[in-house]
């Protein structure tokens, strides 16, 4: 009897040591019907029961890893020290730094920003989260919501988690918004202004003024087709920012498409006596909508008119880029673009210089119309230019 209990013993001894190291999968195997036995199962069903919730907290412990990781807003885990706990892969590219040098370190020591470490002193101090917009001198400025919540244990701060959401994008959206209202308001504002001077005008009299009353008229219609010109504009770029377009694609024959956009054009080319000769092959086809397409030509010929010299010239050509795509362009010899207004020029709205696009009854839209397009056929346009002796708009679009 002796000999047996001092083998259960080692048994139980050995199995033990087992699980110290870690290996929760040991088990006791005496089957004793005596109190060693009873104790040896009530072991195993501890054991059971223990390696049975250790599964379950790793693979909640690897949901949340997983979930941190997909995040797109960067997470920091900060102590009651103000020492950094965690940080996601997020948090790691925003501020630049690795996991393995943060963690354990004060949070000053790696991000040297005050704003941030001023919202968690006040997390850790009352214990009541605090949300607040901050701009970071990054390798570029971006904008950042930071939201910060109290780690409790027992009803006591340990810590704080930083959630921060990038906005850039977001309050750069607005921006664009709020300036795209100030700029059609200013643009419906400046025609109707005229419109309704100039019938007041008339109504007080004026229309019985042989002399100017046919003056009057022509500048009321004149502003009035400035207000269908911007409103077909907007429409038109409205409805190529709408998501699901769908491009009605076929081949088309681009010298002759530019022939009949520059025959268009006759009229305002003879008045500048402006010689626009047409380059392209006759045998150049491109899978393209050829409406939209149309559209990009006659935006671009319509500026390499207005912006023209008297007896200037227009040429439009075309060329095969190193990537297999076609290059065309419509080249001018006006008054060129400020290098300073080159990175802006396809913006909605922007212009080089108001007083003349206005006066030329430009809506500031045909260029960023061109651009929309272009993408729209997986494209790309550009520009450029010599301030004084002329422009070189181009857009390139796969074969």
């Amino acid at each position: 009897m002796f000999f047996l209990s001092q083998k259960h013993l080692r048994i139980i001894t050995a199995a033990l040591e087992e699980i110290e190291k870690g290996n929760l999968q040991q088990r006791i195997n005496i089957y004793s019907k005596g109190a060693l036995g009873r104790l040896a199962q009530a072991i195993d069903r501890v054991l059971s029961g223990l390696s049975a919730r250790i599964n379950v907290l790793n693979k909640e412990a690897i949901q949340g890893k997983a979930i941190l990781t997909s995040m797109v807003e960067g997470v920091i885990a900060i102590d009651k020290h103000a020492r950094i706990l965690s940080l996601n892969p997020t948090a790691q590219k925003i501020f630049n730094i690795k996991e393995q040098d943060a963690e354990g370190r004060l949070f000053l020591e790696v991000i040297r920003n005050n704003d941030i470490f001023e919202i968690i002193q006040r997390v850790l101090k009352n214990g009541e989260p605090v949300s607040s917009e901050l701009s970071l001198v990054l390798p570029v400025q971006k904008t950042f919501k930071i939201n910060a919540s109290a780690i409790f244990e027992d009803s006591t701060v340990a810590g704080c988690v930083l959630v921060i959401h990038d906005i850039t994008q977001m309050r750069r959206l607005e921006r664009i918004r709020s300036d795209f209202v100030a700029n059609v308001s200013h643009e419906l504002k400046t025609p109707l202004t005229s419109i309704k001077g100039f019938v007041e005008t008339l109504l007080e009299g004026a229309i019985d003024d042989k002399e100017n009353n046919r003056e009057f008229l022509r500048i009321i219609r004149e502003q009035a087709s400035r207000l269908d010109n911007l409103i077909n504009d907007l429409l038109d770029l409205a409805s190529l920012e709408e998501c699901g377009i769908v491009l009605n694609k076929q081949e088309v024959n681009f010298k002759e498409l530019a022939d009949k956009v520059l025959a268009g054009f006759e009229g305002q080319l003879k008045n500048k006596e402006i010689e626009a000769g047409n380059e392209l092959p006759g045998n150049l086809i491109v899978k393209a909508d050829k409406d939209k397409i149309e559209q990009v030509f006659t935006n671009l010929i319509d500026n390499a008119v207005k912006f023209n010299r008297s007896k200037g010239t227009i040429k439009i050509y075309a060329e095969e880029t190193a990537d297999s795509k076609i290059k065309f362009t419509v080249k001018d010899t006006g008054f060129g673009i400020p290098v300073k207004d080159i990175p802006r020029i396809f913006e909605r709205f922007y212009r080089v210089d108001k007083a003349r696009s206005r006066g030329l009854g430009g809506t500031g839209l045909g260029l960023s119309i061109v651009k929309h397009i272009t993408e729209l056929h997986k494209g790309s346009v550009g520009v450029e230019s010599i301030e004084g002796l002329g422009s070189e708009f181009f857009f390139i679009l796969p074969k």
